[in-house]
């Protein structure tokens, strides 16, 4: 009895383990994969949070536009420091010199690649976005999917959703 209980146990954990592999992500903490570095819920979170505690901008960042931005941020300071044009981690953690609690590293992170972004030519943008549409990544499903040719995380339409067509007005 209890042989076949956890023969019927180890089936179950196996299912789930195969079904949790097949959703692309590692776990439910993952936010993304980006070309092996795994980017956490909780680096979108903690950055989502303290960008807009500290810039209080008119549209609050969303956690998928922090995605984004953690996704290219590496990649934005290392062709900034390839063109000896990258802002500095100590620089980015001075825009902050106000905000009352240490800022998490994604957080400097986003702010130094966003500097950096500023002295990267139109030529280095360009090559960005092509490198961006090259990266093998996975991004977990609740933020959407990478759209190469934006270089963001846009929020997927679910198929059951379908646009209805435009009716003729009332007479």
């Amino acid at each position: 009895m209890k042989a076949a209980k956890a023969r019927t146990t180890a089936i179950a954990l196996a299912g789930v383990l195969a079904l949790s592999a097949c959703a692309g992500t590692t776990s439910a903490e993952t936010a993304a994969v980006v070309d092996g570095r795994v980017i956490t819920e909780q680096q979108v979170r903690e950055a989502t949070a303290q960008i807009n505690r500290a810039f209080k901008p008119e549209q609050p960042l969303t956690a998928a536009q922090t995605l984004t931005l953690l996704i290219r941020a590496p990649y934005i300071n290392e062709a900034a420091a390839a063109a000896g044009r990258a802002q500095s981690e100590s620089a980015a953690r001075a825009a902050l010199k106000d905000f009352p609690e240490t800022p998490a590293d994604s957080t400097v992170e986003i702010l130094q690649a966003e500097a950096s972004l500023q002295q990267v030519d139109d030529a280095g943008r360009q090559a960005l976005t092509k490198k961006f549409a090259e990266i093998p990544m996975k991004i977990n499903p609740r933020y959407g999917t990478f759209d190469p040719q934006q270089a963001s995380v846009v929020a997927a339409q679910p198929n059951w959703m379908v646009p209805a067509a435009p009716t003729a007005p009332v007479q």
